[in-house]
């Protein structure tokens, strides 16, 4: 018969497997939790971005949702993926009476003419609404200034054709890292996304405010299946300060 310490010993390591399991799940349940349009931010200033990865979406269906006002969409990434739904998603988008545009996201260490050549061979810039992104969210091999600098070449090129600088998107944690004080005459998109219902605003390091904040990666939205990222407007923006200015002509 076991003693009164293998008992004692037994109950000890039962406690400690039914708090390491309770934890699990109670981590598991916090960074798994789903979001609604509207969880954060203003009512009227709700946005969404979508890809390839959202597949086939059905966008009346996403329009019935009253508070999305705009959509990004991926066009390209590096310097030839485009995206497979990019057409698609902006006819679809448009026709459905959201404000639309586009982002490239980019690589480090490819060349920059040709990942803005790869961009501008996938939109149409007459079916644009808002300035084009430009999503940065890994180091590649080079160093921190030649980063910002191959960063400053692309925006410079937006600036010529476009006649704007583009927002530039990047995680807070990247942005604190690599970019602050390097942009301060653009846009800034940062995501942080919290947990569960805790959701804190971007903290920038140099004090820099967001125009937009992507709050979830794990929204829910009527007319895409599975999640996507939700976005909103900081409350002293509208959704003016991220629409082109100029109108251009069709290609």
């Amino acid at each position: 018969m076991k003693n009164d310490n293998s008992r004692r010993h037994i109950t000890k390591w039962s406690l400690i497997v039914i708090m390491v399991v309770a934890m699990g799940a109670l981590c598991y349940i916090l960074t798994h939790q789903s979001d609604n349009v509207g969880a954060c931010g203003e009512w009227d200033k709700q946005g969404i971005d979508v890809s390839h990865y959202q597949g086939h979406i059905d966008w009346e269906e996403v329009a019935q949702e009253t508070n999305i006002k705009f959509v990004y969409i991926k066009a390209s990434e590096g310097s030839s993926h485009q995206d497979t739904m990019y057409h698609r998603n902006t006819r679809g988008a448009r026709n459905a009476g959201l404000a639309v545009g586009s982002y490239h996201y980019f690589h480090p260490d490819v060349p920059v003419a040709l990942q803005y050549r790869n961009f501008m061979n996938a939109v149409d810039i007459s079916t644009q609404d808002l300035i084009p992104v430009v999503d940065i969210e890994e180091k590649g091999r080079k160093p921190s200034k030649q980063i910002c600098d191959s960063l400053d070449k692309f925006s410079a090129m937006i600036v010529e054709q476009w006649g704007t600088r583009p927002i530039i998107y990047t995680h807070q944690r990247f942005y604190n890292y690599l970019l602050q004080r390097s942009f301060d005459d653009h846009i800034l998109w940062i995501a942080r996304y919290g947990a569960y219902k805790f959701k804190p605003t971007p903290s920038l390091e140099d004090k820099r405010e967001h125009t937009i904040w992507q709050y979830s990666n794990r929204g829910i939205v009527e007319g895409i299946e599975g999640y996507v990222d939700l976005n909103t407007l900081h409350e002293d923006k509208e959704i003016i300060n991220i629409t082109l200015k100029r109108r251009f002509k069709r290609k």
